[in-house]
This record gives C-alpha cells, sequence and structure tokens, in this order.
C-alpha cells in the first residue's frame, strides 16, 4: 500500500488541461457513520496557472496571521505553487516554484522560528532530480539549501522538516517505490548530515515528531522485525536509531498516519488494518514503546483510516484535547474527518459532494488560534463559476468549539528567566499584557496584531502564558517551563547542618534540593533568584554537585560544594 506514494500525484500543465476528476457516488448499502461537526467550504482551487492547485501536505499558520500551504500543480510555471489564505478565505498565491523544477508543491510547510517557510520538493534542482530542501522568506523570497544526491539513501523527500528544541530541523527521505530513505540533519544555514539510512526491510517512514524526552519519533510501515506490520522507532538528534514497538494484526498494524505527542506526553496515531474489526485502530504509546488501543475501526460503520491516496498524514490534538484526523480514502465516499475526544468517544464525517466539499482529504490538519480546525482536499469542488475550467481542491474550516487561544512558538516551550519567546493569537495591540504563569512580562514586541515576542520575567511561574488585550484574555494550551538556573552558592565548602545561600533564577516554584544525592530536609525560597538550604546530615567527606528541582526541570550548580 505504501509502494505507490506519490506516484502520479504530480503532472504539468498539459496533463492539468485533460484532468477529470471522478465525482464520487454515495454507495447506498453502506452505513453512516456518526457525524462531527461539518466543514464549510472556504475556497475552491481553480484549475488555472493563476492559483495553486491539488492542495496536499502540512499547512501553516505565519506571524501575519494567515495560513500557508502549497499544491503540487498550478502556479505560474505549471510546477506548483505556495498559496496564502486567511482564516474567512481570501486566497492568493505567495510564491510558484521555479520553472523547471519538478514535484516541488504537494508536501507542505513547516514554520521556522526565524518566521521564514521551509519545504522540500521530491524531484526539486534539474540538476541533481532527487529533491531538495528550500526556505522561503515572508517576502516571498527562494532559497536552495541542500540538493539529496542518493548517497546513504537521501533522496526523494516527501514532507518538510521539522525544526527541533536545539534550532536545527530535522526530516526524512524516501518513502518512494524501492528507495528506503533516511532521517538527516540540516542547519538553518543549510549544512546537511545523515544520521540514519533505512535499509533492508525497513521502509516508507512516516514524517518524525520531536518528544519532550528530546528524541525523534517516526513510524515505518516496513520494518526489519516484523516486515509486512510496521514499526515506530526512535532515534536521537546524534542519530542513535532503536525501534521501539512492533505493530502486529491483532493489536494494529501498517501504520497510516504519522505520531503526535499529547498533552499527556503520549505519542499518538493510528493503523490501517488488523485489531478487532480488521480495520486498524487509534492507539497511544509511550516513549517506552508500550502501547494502549482507543478505538478500533469498523469500515461499516465508521472512518476506517484507509490510506492510499499518498504518504501518511498526522493526527491533530486541538485545544481542548480532542484528536482529529482525515481519511482520504473511505469506500466510495471520497475520504472523511474523523475526531476522538478524551472520553475515546468516536465520530466521523464522510464528504457526501465532490461537486461542493471536494474528496481526498490528504494534509494535515491545523487549528489556528481562532479555535477553527483547517484542512484540504487534493480534488474535487467544483463550484461555478469559481471554476471555469474545473477545480482541483477545496480549503475548508470545522469548527471544534474552542475559543481563540495563544499558541507559542512550538521550539520555545523551556527556557530560562530572560528567554524570548514568540506568540501566535490575534488581536495583539501595544498595551497587550503578557503574563508567564501569571508572572507580567516587563518587555513584550509585537509585529502586527497577529504575533508577538515576549520575554520570560523574573519570578515567571512554569504554567500557561496569557496575552490579555482589554477585557480578551487568550491562553495558551501549552505550558511554558521556566527552567531554573544556578548560578553561584556561598559558602563553598561546610560541614551537614552548614546553612547555603544558591543564587540563580527561576528558582521561585524550587521543590527540593539536593545535596549530591541527598536531599535537604530543610530549604526556604527567598526569590526568585535565592534559596537558602542546610546540608543535610549522612553526606560523606567530598566534593557534591548542588541541585534545584522545580516544575519546570532541574538545575545543576556550576560548581561542587566540598563536604567537610
Amino acid at each position: 500500500m505504501n509502494s505507490n506514494h506519490r506516484q502520479g500525484r504530480r503532472s504539468g500543465m498539459t496533463a492539468i488541461a485533460v484532468t477529470v476528476i471522478a465525482v464520487v457516488v454515495m454507495f447506498a448499502g453502506a452505513a453512516v457513520p456518526a457525524q462531527a461537526q461539518t466543514p464549510t467550504v472556504l475556497h475552491t482551487f481553480p484549475l488555472a496557472l493563476t492559483d495553486a492547485c491539488k492542495p496536499e501536505g502540512n499547512i501553516v499558520q505565519g506571524r501575519d496571521g494567515n495560513m500557508y500551504g502549497d499544491g503540487a500543480v498550478c502556479g505560474a510555471n505549471g510546477g506548483g505553487a505556495v498559496y496564502k489564505i486567511s482564516p474567512a478565505g481570501a486566497e492568493s498565491v505567495f510564491y510558484s516554484f521555479p520553472q523547471q523544477w519538478t514535484n516541488c508543491g504537494g508536501a507542505g510547510l513547516t514554520l521556522g522560528s526565524d518566521g521564514n517557510f521551509y519545504g522540500t520538493c521530491i524531484a526539486g534542482n534539474p540538476a541533481t532530480g532527487l529533491g531538495s530542501i528550500f526556505r522561503l522568506t515572508p517576502a516571498g523570497v527562494f532559497t536552495d539549501l541542500h540538493d539529496f544526491t542518493g548517497v546513504n539513501g537521501d533522496s526523494l523527500p516527501v514532507y518538510p522538516p521539522i525544526q527541533a528544541s536545539d534550532g536545527n530541523f530535522y526530516g526524512v527521505s524516501g518513502n518512494e517505490v524501492q528507495i528506503c530513505g533516511n532521517v538527516y540533519r540540516m542547519t538553518p544555514a543549510g549544512v546537511y548530515t545523515n544520521l540514519h539510512t533505512f535499509s533492508g526491510s525497513d521502509c516508507h517512514p512516516s514524517n518524525l515528531v520531536q518528544a519532550s524526552d528530546g528524541n525523534l519519533y517516526g513510524t515505518l510501515a516496513d520494518c526489519a522485525v516484523v516486515s509486512t506490520d510496521g514499526c515506530v522507532y526512535r532515534i536521537s538528534t546524534a542519530g542513535v536509531f532503536k525501534e521501539i514497538h512492533d505493530f502486529a494484526l491483532t493489536t494494529g498494524e501498517v501504520p497510516c498516519t504519522g505520531l503526535i505527542q499529547g498533552k499527556d506526553g503520549k505519542l499518538y496515531g493510528a493503523t490501517n488494518s488488523g485489531a478487532a474489526n480488521g480495520w486498524g485502530n487509534i492507539y497511544k504509546l509511550t516513549t517506552a514503546g508500550v502501547a494502549t488501543d482507543l478505538h478500533d475501526f469498523n469500515n461499516a460503520t465508521d472512518a476506517a483510516c484507509v490510506n492510499n491516496a499518498g504518504p501518511p498524514v498526522n493526527m491533530l490534538q486541538v485545544a481542548d484535547g480532542t484528536f482529529y484526523g482525515v481519511n482520504p480514502a473511505y469506500g466510495l465516499y471520497g475520504g472523511s474527518i474523523y475526531k476522538l475526544t478524551s472520553a475515546n468517544v468516536f465520530s466521523a464525517w464522510m464528504f457526501p459532494s465532490t461537486d461542493v466539499d471536494g474528496n481526498s482529504p490528504s494534509s494535515t490538519l491545523i487549528q489556528n488560534t481562532n479555535g477553527l480546525v483547517y484542512g484540504t482536499t487534493p480534488a474535487g469542488g467544483f463550484i461555478p463559476p469559481n471554476c471555469p475550467q474545473g477545480c482541483q481542491g477545496t480549503f475548508f474550516s470545522v469548527a471544534t468549539g474552542d475559543k481563540p487561544f495563544v499558541s507559542l512558538e512550538p521550539t520555545e516551550k523551556t527556557g530560562n528567566v530572560g528567554a524570548s519567546v514568540g506568540m501566535f493569537g490575534q488581536g495583539f495591540t501595544s498595551a497587550s499584557v503578557v503574563k508567564f504563569g501569571g508572572v507580567a512580562a516587563t518587555s513584550v514586541t509585537r509585529s502586527g496584531t497577529t504575533y508577538l515576542t515576549a520575554v520570560v520575567p523574573a519570578g515567571a511561574h512554569t504554567g500557561a502564558v496569557t496575552v490579555t488585550t482589554g477585557t480578551t484574555t487568550l491562553t495558551s494550551p501549552q505550558t511554558y517551563n521556566v527552567k531554573p538556573k544556578i548560578t553561584s552558592f556561598t559558602p563553598p565548602s561546610g560541614p551537614p547542618a552548614t546553612l547555603v545561600t544558591i543564587n540563580g533564577t527561576g528558582l521561585i516554584q524550587a521543590s527540593a534540593v539536593k545535596f549530591g544525592t541527598v536531599k535537604a530536609t530543610t530549604f526556604t525560597v527567598e526569590s526568585d533568584s535565592r534559596v537558602t538550604a542546610v546540608v543535610p546530615s549522612g553526606l560523606a567527606a567530598g566534593a557534591v554537585t548542588i541541585s534545584i528541582t522545580t516544575p519546570g526541570g532541574t538545575a545543576n550548580s556550576p560548581t561542587k560544594f566540598t563536604v567537610n
């Protein structure tokens, strides 16, 4: 099933002129699944050089509040284009990929912490033809950062790289016929390193996700241990690779999504066969590889996660904790959207009319900070007079019931006092007040009404970030972790029962102080920058590290305390 990913997906304008989108007919004998929220079509993509048709892959929210994605065909040069669309559906072509470059659209985009967009072309630069990684600025300036060479399996990337907490980009290549691919790292400047080459039975990777433990996780449709069932693997940013979970027929096999990390720290994904009903399941997985079945798909009564239209896309967890996903090929219905609540209540909505709604949704859904979920279909949407020569795809929204919120930059959810944190939202003004765990930031820089940066203030608490503008307060669904830091202590030595003053930042929520491995039974939080602690009894003479633990992490002293 995964061997035909992206084959025949992108064609030139000659093929577009004769493209015929088959109307999906409702299959009268099938059961109708329970209904989730009905999508609203905001834009249809016409088959024309003036638009970006056949949209697929990741959608991102830019700092300007608009959303960005790419189409596999159309654009001024016929080889795909990046579109920009407002939450209300006002769409325009943001960038058309260079002439002679091939298969550039459809993988989707990643928004970097520098505000630039990053993506891949499956073939890309005609000089190599094995794929490229590019950067696109908000001003539309295109830079080719890396051209794949086919060495160590690196060719044909079908996903944009993700940006990890170290600032580097990580991604996978392959997922094509007989191309198993690799895992790579690339600096923002384009310095490329191969981390792991897939070979033998390890093939067909999903995109990566970085978990809170710092490691990267992904799925493989074919694996060395159980080649027909798939697996989940972990790889460190240094390239240490390990398969941690093998799918099986009885518990769900062959991943039809990649992985995301939920608010509870678990990894979530779906399979497309096996499990109780033979149609796969939605599962959660610990980072140690222990799986729990959450919902068994049933093709007769709900939307099985069949995915034969392109590379697996990920599920989405929205602000209220509910999971949403898309199925591009549910029977004869043209695809569906499904959701699973935190109480494991499942529902789905099918695309009943290709003429209006489009079909085969194959983009990872995105929740905008206005609370709505957005997605695309790469086909259908014939709505005259919008498409005089036909349409190829739609852009839709789904109301989740979530209120507007503020979203933190993905790479900036943990930091020390003094760190600068970017955040997305709406309605920001020069009078907006930003608080970290209830403590106001004194340094806030606004960029328009939809993006700002704030410096973590002294005394900040680990917790939600809020932005208050007038009577409106937006709250982040993510927790910002204020890391403690020890800068010095005095005296440098002493026997048990000595009172030690520990200086640093982010200490206001200190919950434990240790000298070596022994907890101090008595300590006092004097301020965010000072904690006093009594050296505990039972310590052997010698040098030990002092550590302080808060909800944001644990800090170690830069030098050691000498126990006399």
